[in-house]
């Protein structure tokens, strides 16, 4: 997400104030939208599954973990076709720089297992208008953030966001339980392993990375917590999200507030991100 552009906060606080009045209310009316990414990306990567899909069947789930079995059930309606992407609506808090504290933010995502995603998101609230994009499109990660959509304050490419990104489309694809319901010809189709009755976990390759993602889920089937290891500057740490609530649309039930962070619970944790799902629409 946004957090690599917090080693530039001090820079852009100090630079924001010596910009001429004029051109800060200029660059503040004029940032308010979505940058979407690469021209055409986000459109090939909301594509709708082909018609007809095909629909959930409970006997899918045969010889799963009893508790990814249990996800699945609470996630998605028998006779719902299976779903080939989903975009997102969501507002919430995230932490650019550990020493300012987090900041009100609005995002969207189009997200797509087999192929990729983009999250694009804006600040809002004083004068820290950063408006950008974090996306994995056809097998490399990227990440682009601008002060007030027009300045660069960021860009980063190359193997290590690739493989940070890796894990992150790999986790995320719990947005997107139809992508974890077993079927001939899925690409980047996942691998279930029970761990115990609450715990079961998932593989996908990505780019080359093998991702094991833990899920943690109630009696009912509702997933509490996710976790894996993520690449983060150099070396494998423990990404964590906790989720809570639930969102329904077009036969899917999701969690609806998601909080993310490096090493939740540990000493030395880094919680960065808090958010809520105002809207998901599956196709």
């Amino acid at each position: 997400m946004l957090t690599s552009v917090l080693h530039e906060g001090p820079w852009i606080a100090g630079f924001v104030w010596i910009l001429p009045g004029p051109i800060v209310l200029l660059a503040l009316a004029g940032c308010g939208g979505f940058d979407r990414g690469p021209s055409g990306e986000w459109e090939e990567l909301a594509r709708p599954a082909p018609t007809p899909a095909v629909a959930f069947d409970p006997a899918m789930l045969q010889g799963l973990p009893e508790p990814a079995e249990r996800f699945l059930l609470w996630s998605i309606e028998p006779g719902t076709p299976l779903a080939r992407t989903v975009e997102v609506s969501m507002t919430g808090t995230i932490v650019l720089d550990p020493e300012r504290g987090p900041i009100p933010m609005d995002a969207v995502q189009v997200l797509t297992p087999s192929d990729g995603f983009i999250w694009s998101a804006r600040t809002r609230g004083g004068m820290m208008r950063i408006r950008g994009y974090d996306r994995f499109f056809r097998g490399e990660g990227e990440m682009r953030w601008k002060l007030f959509g027009l300045i660069p304050v960021m860009r980063a490419t190359g193997s290590d966001v690739t493989r940070s990104a890796a894990a992150r489309l790999a986790m995320e694809a719990l947005m997107m339980p139809a992508h974890l319901v077993p079927r001939e010809g899925l690409d980047r189709a996942p691998s279930w392993e029970e761990v115990d009755d609450r715990h079961a976990l998932f593989r996908m390759r990505v780019a080359g990375e093998e991702v094991e993602t833990t899920v943690e889920v109630d009696p009912d089937g509702r997933p509490l917590r996710a976790w894996a290891q993520r690449w983060n500057e150099g070396a494998y740490e423990r990404f964590d999200v906790r989720l809570s609530g639930e969102i329904e649309s077009d036969g899917y039930r999701i969690p609806s507030r998601v909080q993310a962070g490096w090493r939740l619970g540990d000493p030395d944790e880094f919680p960065f991100f808090d958010a809520e799902l105002t809207e998901v629409r599956f196709r």
